[in-house]
């Protein structure tokens, strides 16, 4: 019987076969439909937007590029054109971090000290009136419409009204509200809206952001995994994943949730004819391999998602996806040196990933183009 919480999963799983077919389960084998884009660049990409199959861009930062990276593509990921320095006078550790767009013009991005606005799609961008602030950087920012949209980070929600033209302060981090922060937000409509952040902490508003209660999540004594990113396809259906290969599912817009884990590798399977890692010479120095941080996931209705992640000591990435809501999971790509930390999931035939270079291999962005429906 599945239990509704978090458990060890430290025993071997059984190998998951890579499949493609787009956003579903399937049992047979299909074509490999992950390409990797070579990337000349060496930055940690957090956030990836496509306003159609063919236009997208990629956000990032990284030591050694002062005022964070935008990518640009008009050929649906095939080749990327970049563009550092994009804040002057920025610290060389600022990033930018998740993005939206509008249309292939306008777009709007959290970045380490505000929100940042384009509107010549992405060759110039501006500070938003109001989002710049010291002590705390924004990591998400969400839009329900052209007009209204909320961001987070570690100190503050903002909200704007305009188009993200303008923004004020919601709620401040302080010891009142639990240090409230977030690693990611999502409005399901004007009133309510979800944040996800560290500690296993899941939090709902059902008055616009203005106040903010924790969700009890199905988590064991002692687990607390920071939970990277949320979804809902609806109201009623959302899903938020983290740290120890968590995914947690919710069909009743959020009163209850529930664990995902089938097919979920929580623990990294080694290939057939791959050599085991050394042991160390003292034992008791020995650690446990890391489990599965799960950074993002998109759901495209209530039963097709795709959700990306990666173990941290070995540097390997794993892309999955359901076709049921999440009642199983399947791994259709694996991808060697990078940390992936961002999906975005246009249709049933094409998404994008990305994340950041952690082995001596070229960086790459992933591009997923299915069999046309």
């Amino acid at each position: 019987m599945r239990t509704n919480a978090l458990r060890p999963r430290l025993a071997a799983l059984g190998i998951l076969t890579a499949l493609s077919l787009p956003l579903s389960c399937s049992r047979h084998h299909a074509p490999e439909r992950w390409s990797a884009a070579v990337i000349p660049t060496d930055a940690e990409f957090m956030g990836t937007w496509f306003s159609d199959s063919l236009t997208g861009w990629i956000t990032g930062g990284g030591y050694g590029i002062p005022g964070g990276i935008v990518g640009r593509t008009r050929d649906g990921g095939r080749t990327w054109r970049f563009q550092s320095s994009v804040v002057a006078g920025a610290a060389l550790r600022f990033s930018l971090n998740r993005v939206q767009f509008r249309d292939s013009l306008h777009g709007c991005v959290a970045a380490g000290d505000g929100i940042f606005l384009t509107a010549d799609g992405g060759k110039s961008w501006r500070p938003a009136t109001g989002s710049r602030w010291l002590g705390g950087g924004l990591l998400d920012v969400q839009f329900v419409d052209e007009k209204n949209g909320w961001a987070a980070g570690s100190a503050r929600i903002l909200r704007t009204e305009d188009g993200g033209e303008t923004w004020r302060t919601l709620v401040r981090s302080a010891a009142e509200n639990g240090y409230l922060s977030g690693n990611a937000i999502h409005f399901v409509d004007l009133e309510h809206g979800w944040l996800a952040g560290h500690g296993g902490i899941l939090m709902h508003s059902d008055d616009g952001g203005l106040t903010w209660t924790q969700v009890v999540l199905p988590l064991c004594d002692g687990e607390h995994p920071t939970l990277w990113d949320l979804t809902f396809s609806d109201p009623l259906h959302g899903w938020v994943v983290g740290e120890l290969g968590s995914i947690f599912h919710t069909r009743d817009g959020g009163e209850t949730w529930t664990l995902q884990e089938t097919g979920v590798p929580a623990v990294r399977v080694i290939p057939k004819g791959e050599p085991p890692q050394p042991r160390e010479i003292v034992p008791e120095l020995e650690t446990e391999p890391d489990r599965l941080t799960i950074s993002a996931v998109q759901f495209t209705d209530a039963n097709h998602g795709c959700a990306v992640g990666y173990y941290a000591d070995i540097a390997e990435s794993v892309v999955m996806r359901t076709g049921d809501g999440g009642a199983r999971w399947e791994v259709e790509h694996v991808q060697p040196g990078e940390l992936l930390r961002s999906v975005f999931v246009l249709d049933s035939t094409h998404a994008w990933a990305v994340g950041d270079r952690a082995r001596t291999q070229p960086q790459v962005v992933l591009r997923y183009v299915g069999a046309t429906p």
